[in-house]
């Protein structure tokens, strides 16, 4: 089986599509290295992670002939098409950025992943009117329509009118780095390395206003344990500098407030384990579900914001907050409970069994082969 996967966003982007892109990949390429999985991309962009992907004989990245002239139209239009059937694509698969118009019609093998339904993530609402626009014509020329929970699979079905027969869940899984051991020895290493306080709360993100990071802050000062800090991994932008920190002045906790601007990747997953707990003050959107997931495989403890899409990846391993006095009460409670911290990171370890790489690789390739062979019988 070869599978052709599209979009220069996609492709070479630093976005929560991209990233699932490159989880996708590599899980079908580590349990199902006899297909191939082919990127196309209507320009000859690199980066580092595209060229980790290429470390797998099984992936290709594919861009417009030298003599095609309008690269763009290539990737929207018939060309890309043309592209797949001389590479012996038998599936084409879409992510966020569309499927082509030449596949309207054509009887050609098509999935396509929806990551934020909405495109809540776009710049203004020109951009989100377009795309959604897009993905709306994307869902009718798709065979079958992935959603990554059970809520935006309801949004695809009342936003886009897609019948619930054709539009299925499948879960994202976790980095395979959060199963790396990390040596006692490493902590001590780390804290230092980073300049890390002796007992904090992990957020990891963007600093905007839309983070709830102002939630984050408040439950930090209603903590029964004063000597607890709260990291803040992230670059720095005007809303942390101007709203965050004058908070944090305000509520009197800036002795207790530290920002990272980086952890290298390699030394998250110990930092994660350093932590208390992995503090979550936004839930709405899928990256935020990442860290759930990422987290609870690291073996940290999970605080996040109530929402049935936290509920949905967190299940049993989290805790849970509405108010940010309510979050501080249980944390508070949790953290002063050995017996009650061990039953909830062993709760977290068993939910996040399911979202293995393995699982979401076998879940991808029934939907592939279904419709593969959906078009062999339609063909009979």
């Amino acid at each position: 089986m070869v599978v052709g996967y599209g979009g220069h966003r996609v492709v070479v982007g630093n976005n929560d599509t991209s990233y699932y892109l490159r989880i996708l990949i590599k899980a079908l390429s580590t349990y199902y290295p006899s297909n191939y999985y082919i990127l196309y991309s209507p320009k000859k962009d690199s980066n580092k992670r595209v060229n980790a992907l290429l470390n797998d004989k099984s992936v290709r990245v594919k861009f417009p002939r030298t003599y095609v002239h309008n690269k763009r139209r290539w990737y929207t239009g018939a060309g890309i098409v043309k592209s797949a059937k001389a590479h012996g694509v038998n599936t084409f698969h879409g992510i966020d950025d569309g499927i082509a118009s030449g596949f309207a019609g054509s009887n050609f093998p098509t999935v396509f992943t929806m990551t934020d339904p909405l495109y809540k993530s776009a710049k203004g609402w020109m951009d989100r009117m377009l795309l959604q626009r897009r993905a709306r014509k994307a869902c009718k020329i798709a065979k079958r329509v992935i959603a990554l929970c059970e809520s935006d699979r309801q949004t695809i079905i009342d936003h886009y009118r897609v019948s619930p027969d054709n539009v299925e869940v499948v879960h994202p899984c976790y980095f395979q780095g959060c199963d790396e051991s990390v040596p006692e020895s490493m902590f001590e290493i780390l804290r230092e390395k980073y300049h890390l306080p002796e007992k904090f709360i992990l957020y990891k993100g963007r600093f905007e206003k839309e983070d709830n990071l102002k939630d984050a802050m408040q439950l930090l000062h209603e903590l029964r344990n004063r000597k607890i800090s709260v990291v803040m991994l992230g670059y720095r932008t005007d809303y942390f500098d101007h709203v965050v920190k004058e908070q944090a002045h305000d509520l009197h906790i800036f002795h207790r407030f530290k920002q990272v601007d980086k952890i290298h990747h390699s030394d998250l997953t110990a930092v994660c384990k350093m932590a208390k707990a992995v503090i979550i003050p936004n839930t709405d959107r899928i990256r935020d579900n990442y860290k759930i997931i990422n987290a609870q495989r690291s073996g940290a403890l999970v605080i996040c914001k109530d929402s049935a899409k936290a509920r949905e990846f967190g299940g049993d391993g989290a805790i849970y907050y509405d108010s940010f006095e309510d979050g501080a009460e249980k944390l508070s409670d949790v953290l002063e409970d050995e017996t009650m911290k061990a039953n909830l990171l062993k709760a977290a370890r068993e939910n996040s069994e399911r979202f293995t790489s393995k699982i979401l690789a076998d879940n991808m390739i029934h939907i592939y082969r279904s419709v593969l062979m959906h078009r062999r019988l339609f063909q009979k």
